[in-house]
């Protein structure tokens, strides 16, 4: 293996496989990063056995192709210092890679690539594609609410599922659920997988360097996911399991419906938080005319504010407590003008939507306060 490359690309390479590399494994070959020179492209891999991420990067080859293993770790320290804008790169005969600049001359020693595993192909799928941006929203607005509860394996993912032109994002922990709802050429089979935090976290993050009008095309399967756009793939196990009817949890019909602006409501919640946070992230909300907002902390102080609201469905003055926490994450995601908050009583789910949009929707479960029962 024989080539030139432009170091800047070859360290991005790095940094985008090597979020799939065992930082420790009982089995040593998944710490290393996968070579395989084959013309003018250079394919880099890491694979974890959850998840697998290829990404290509064109090199000028200089006669001779091949493969080979190198400790990520290490390759990934040593380019991440180099200041040369190219560099020449080759493997001797005694399986070590040769890394030089103008300079710099690094020789690591690399192992040979027989066991290490190959990406499962991914067959009888059902494939679609979305745009970068799609994705990105579909992602962003869900995964606050995954759960990071290892003994209920099933929430510790997003569920991607179809319904008739939809595609559907949803995630819960319990305590809250977040759906995002995208437009879609209706698919000819039925999908229902959910994805792995992990899996979805790093798509997520290397994304937010590409084009927004780049397409991803996704491919859902029974037993794994693969994301590909080209020339970066990954592939995912999915979780087994049963995820939650999230029809159940979503209300049909509220009694009170209230509009307010989603910037005032987020710096006075962010306020309400300081006291908040010392006990346990209650906060109260008294609706009416206008919305009070109250927190309280024994041996810390108080907090109240009112910002102005719109009033929609319902009459009479109704409060509601909730998680600050849990609120401050959806009205900090959005980035409309106006909220919609939707509830009955003091008791149930309050939902968070969108004026006139019901692509999104966010339910979150009051907390029980004796000072707001019935």
């Amino acid at each position: 293996m024989k080539f030139k490359c432009d170091s800047e690309k070859f360290k991005e390479s790095i940094s985008i496989v090597e979020k799939a590399v065992a930082q420790k494994s009982s089995l040593p070959v998944l710490e290393n990063v996968f070579l395989e020179l084959t013309g003018a492209d250079l394919k880099l891999r890491g694979n974890n056995l959850e998840i697998g991420i290829e990404n290509q990067v064109s090199v000028e080859n200089q006669g001779a192709e091949g493969q080979l293993l190198v400790k990520a770790k290490t390759l990934s320290g040593i380019i991440s210092k180099i200041d040369d804008k190219e560099l020449s790169i080759s493997v001797n005969e005694s399986q070590q890679l040769e890394i030089k600049g103008e300079k710099v001359d690094f020789a690591i020693h690399g192992s040979q690539t027989n066991d290490y595993p190959l990406f499962p192909p991914i067959e009888n799928g059902t494939s679609l594609t979305l745009s970068v941006k799609d994705i990105r929203e579909l992602i962003k607005h869900t995964i606050i609410a995954v759960s990071y509860d290892e003994t209920k394996q099933f929430l510790n993912g997003i569920l991607v599922k179809n319904e008739g032109d939809k595609l559907l994002f949803v995630a819960t922990d319990g305590y809250r659920l977040s759906m995002k709802k995208q437009s879609i050429s209706p698919l000819e089979e039925p999908v229902n997988v959910i994805i792995p935090f992990k899996a979805v976290n790093e798509l997520n993050r290397i994304l937010q360097n590409e084009s927004s009008e780049k397409t991803l095309t996704m491919t859902l399967a029974n037993n794994q996911v693969s994301f590909k756009m080209d020339k970066f793939l990954l592939v995912s196990r999915i979780i087994q399991g049963q995820f939650p009817d999230y029809n159940q949890v979503i209300p049909s019909s509220s009694l009170n419906t209230f509009l307010v602006k989603r910037e005032e409501f987020l710096a006075a919640a962010e306020r309400a938080s300081i006291i908040a946070s010392a006990s346990n992230n209650v906060v109260r909300f008294t609706f009416s005319n206008t919305a009070s907002i109250q927190a309280n902390a024994k041996g810390l102080g108080d907090f109240k504010e009112e910002i102005p609201i719109q009033q929609i469905e319902g009459e009479e003055e109704v409060k509601i407590a909730f998680n600050i926490r849990l609120l401050l994450d959806v009205i900090k995601t959005l980035t409309v003008d106006t909220l919609a908050l939707s509830f009955n009583n003091e008791l149930s789910p309050c939902k968070v939507s969108l004026e006139n949009d019901d692509s999104f929707t966010y339910i979150i479960m009051p907390i029980r306060t004796t000072d707001y029962q019935s």
